[in-house]
């Protein structure tokens, strides 16, 4: 298991930020819960004026886990119609890829025609999807991550 140390955490969500300062962005797309720290963050720091939570979950062990929505159906279509209604281009956070399966189904379900770039603050080595901004790699036998606020509770 990686341990993330605040210094470490921060410093991260510097480099990221300040690899995109100079792109522009209609809204953030978290992936909960810790994209929505991320999320958040560079929404301030950024000025990026719509910031959309979505919180999905893995359900199932190895070959057989699956992604579904958090949040009731009704609420995370509701989430989705809003960001539709916006239509654009939107940058998709979250704090740890291992797979990339959260990412993949909460993409699929974006409005068509949106430009998305992807950024995530840890990414396994040997991971399937390849975001487009990373802050640091971990290795490929690395399953999880305990972050500075995992630690609080």
């Amino acid at each position: 298991m990686k341990i993330v140390e605040w210094d470490e955490y921060t410093s991260l969500l510097d480099k990221l930020s300040e690899s995109i300062q100079l792109r522009s962005f209609d809204g953030i797309v978290a992936i909960g819960r810790g994209g929505c720290i991320i999320g958040a963050y560079l929404a301030s720091k950024l000025g990026i004026p719509t910031f959309y939570p979505v919180f999905v979950r893995h359900v199932g062990r190895g070959e057989n886990v699956r992604i579904v929505a958090h949040d009731t159906i009704s609420m995370f279509m509701a989430k989705l119609a809003q960001i539709e209604y916006l239509r654009g281009n939107f940058l998709m956070v979250d704090d740890w890829l291992c797979e990339g399966r959260a990412m993949k189904f909460v993409i699929e379900r974006m409005p068509k025609g949106s430009s998305i770039t992807t950024m995530v603050m840890f990414n396994r080595k040997g991971s399937e999807f390849k975001p487009d901004y990373v802050g640091a790699y971990v290795e490929e036998e690395e399953r999880e991550i305990m972050f500075p606020y995992d630690a609080l509770g």
